[in-house]
């Protein structure tokens, strides 16, 4: 890791609680620098796709075929809950112009 930063972030309250009951060894400062992290390699990679893209952009046929695709996808796949985390639940998010993301919903289950 290279020269540090101190910063002051806002968070949602709820997200952190449950991160910090999950997690509790994390540090804060330790999860805001591996989201940062995980965010910028997604856009360098979304950079890269981009400019391929721009280099050598898909037909008509072939953007049809990737929605029908993604699609076939989407309403084929099931909630998938992990083994660490049961309350967590993983679902794709439709495509929306750009590349998409995979959203994490966390369900709160009564003791």
């Amino acid at each position: 890791m290279g020269k540090v930063k101190k910063l002051s972030v806002s968070v949602d309250e709820q997200t952190l609680d449950e991160l910090r009951r999950l997690v509790p060894h994390l540090t804060v400062s330790f999860l805001v620098d591996d989201a940062l992290r995980q965010q910028l390699a997604r856009a360098q990679l979304t950079k890269v796709l981009d400019e391929l893209e721009a280099l050598h952009p898909p037909t008509p046929e072939e953007k049809a075929e990737g929605e029908r695709l993604w699609r076939e996808a989407v309403s084929s796949s099931i909630q998938v809950r992990s083994r660490r985390s049961p309350q967590a639940t993983v679902q794709p998010s439709p495509p929306s112009g750009k590349r998409s993301k995979t959203k994490v919903k966390s369900s709160s289950r009564a003791s």
